[in-house]
């Protein structure tokens, strides 16, 4: 399940979730995870997805009941990426009502929320820009295009829904069968007690069961959207109302969410589905979100099934370590499938086993023939390791992949009054108060004020990423910290948690170890009084 699921919902109800699961853990916000490619030429280089909303989204998160009492609309965005679920922009649109993307990617999916499970997705081309109102009724409007859209192309899904209503709401279930099992415990307060009662692994495997039956209760309906969404979209390209690429992009959409109930379901064996997701490998135009779900539920089917129930950060869950091997010996996919899904499968290993994630990524760089797959799982899960000789009580490493240490910035920072911030890609509070860090520097930087950013990411790339969406990716004020666990710095000020920030006098001593945060009024006090000394 993505963890990210859970950061739907407000306390109460995340408490209620992980007791249901008992196989699930909720992770914060998760920024930018996708691998840059080295290629800088215009087919590949990164281009700059800019979205500008016209009204702002309101982040409640209430499932519909069978009471049919609507407590409450989840309107948010949603960026994918080739691979990987890329972030959710809550606070920054709701305050801002923007929202900007760095992609390497030609084309990214971006996804408009009408409720809970109801929602649009768009194919948008990097480099553009856009003008959207979370308000269905309103149009898509294409500000600054670096391709030509046809007349349709941003108003598929609602053509779709206005001549089948119900369209996007089986398609949303369908493609979240996990949270659709969840409303079960919503809708029936006795499934929710009996769920609670269940003990250990027991709560996984109901759990399991039940989005087994969601998605077999969905495959009738979903067939049917997957046959008029395909007459819809042969009369629009009959008629040159859409381009080639959304013609693909929907064509794919519609046909691998059947798929992947049909797996869900066990229409199909194992040798059947392995047959169809080699052939549509092949074929596909684009590698997206609803292909990766149906690698991820053949595994679940098929392989994970098969592995041992286990107990990690207190849940209980089928073990993905044996996952990963079983993956590794099957015969039934063709090489650069299977290749696929062991790439995502590393994933859960991360998320539950992070301590034997290098393993893993060892044997999985030994395994895969695909040179994109290992990059990209070497920039998603590579330590950077620590190389410098220099004793310090904090190695830092720069943009370059240089490494220095606290001492030698702070030596070069003597004279100025230096406001070190501690945070990562992460850390939802750390990426609120990161407008603020960057208003000191504005007001300050004048009067001899440096500000810091320091990221305690495991990875270059979710450091460097991140740092680049935020505009902190400063040359020589931005750096990531290595080996957190054994820096005697962070010991001495025990830093244990982020977001933390520092105040060094001018004469490179710290002066404030835990200083107020950025968007407190007293931080200004504090930096008046240093600067003053």
């Amino acid at each position: 399940m993505q963890p990210l699921a859970l950061c739907f919902f407000n306390l109460t109800q995340i408490l209620i979730f992980i007791l249901l699961l008992g196989c699930t853990k909720h992770s914060q916000e998760h920024v930018a995870t996708t691998a840059a490619t080295e290629s800088s030429d215009e087919r590949t280089g990164p281009g700059v997805i800019h979205i500008q909303f016209v009204d702002k989204p309101e982040f409640n998160s209430m499932l519909k009941t069978k009471t049919n009492s609507n407590r409450g609309r989840l309107e948010y965005i949603a960026l994918y990426d080739s691979f990987d679920r890329i972030d959710f922009r809550f606070n920054e649109i709701a305050k801002n009502k923007v929202a900007t993307y760095s992609t390497q990617s030609d084309w990214v999916m971006v996804r408009r929320y009408l409720s809970f499970f109801e929602f649009q997705d768009f194919l948008v081309h990097k480099g553009d820009s856009l003008v959207m109102s979370f308000d269905p009724g309103k149009p898509v409007v294409v500000k600054h295009s670096t391709v030509t859209y046809a007349p349709q192309d941003l108003n598929v899904e609602a053509l779709f829904n206005t001549k089948h209503p119900g369209t996007c709401l089986t398609a949303g279930m369908a493609d979240n069968t996990r949270m659709a099992a969840f409303k079960h415990f919503f809708d029936d307060p006795k499934e929710n007690e009996r769920q609670l009662a269940r003990k250990g692994y027991e709560k996984g495997l109901y759990l399991e069961e039940l989005e087994n039956k969601v998605g077999s209760e969905l495959l009738a309906s979903t067939k049917n959207i997957q046959s008029y969404s395909q007459q819809i979209l042969d009369s629009l390209r009959n008629h040159e109302q859409v381009s080639e690429a959304t013609y693909n992009f929907y064509q794919q959409k519609y046909s691998n969410l059947l798929l992947k109930l049909e797996i869900m379901s066990g229409s199909l064996d194992s040798a059947q589905a392995a047959s169809e997701l080699n052939s549509r490998f092949r074929k596909q135009r684009f590698q997206d979100e609803y292909f990766n779900q149906c690698l991820d539920n053949f595994e679940k089917k098929y392989i994970t099934s098969r592995a041992k129930w286990t107990v990690a950060n207190q849940f209980h869950l089928r073990d993905p370590r044996e996952s990963f091997t079983k993956a590794t010996n099957s015969s039934l996919l063709c090489p650069a499938v299977k290749d696929q899904m062991l790439f995502t499968s590393l994933n859960k290993i991360d998320l539950y086993f992070p301590d034997e994630i290098d393993t893993y990524l060892k044997r999985f760089v030994g395994l895969v023939k695909d040179s994109t797959l290992v990059r990209q799982a070497q920039a998603k899960y590579q330590k950077d390791e620590l190389l410098s000789r220099k004793p310090s009580n904090l190695h830092l490493l720069t943009y370059n992949r240089e490494q220095i240490t606290i001492e030698e910035l702070l030596a070069s920072k003597k004279g100025k009054v230096v406001f070190l911030d501690f945070w990562a890609s992460w850390c939802a509070p750390c990426i609120e108060e990161m407008p603020h860090s960057k208003s000191l520097l504005h007001d300050y930087e004048k009067k001899g004020l440096e500000v810091v950013f320091l990221s305690m990411d495991d990875t270059y790339m979710k450091w460097s990423k991140a740092s680049e969406r935020l505009e902190v990716n400063l040359a020589m004020n931005s750096f990531k910290v290595l080996k957190p666990e054994t820096s005697k710095f962070l010991q001495e000020h025990k830093l244990k948690s982020i977001p933390r920030y520092m105040v060094i006098g001018k004469d490179g001593k710290v002066i404030n170890a835990d200083a107020p945060r950025p968007g407190d009024p007293r931080v200004r006090q504090v930096l008046d009084r240093a600067l003053a000394e």
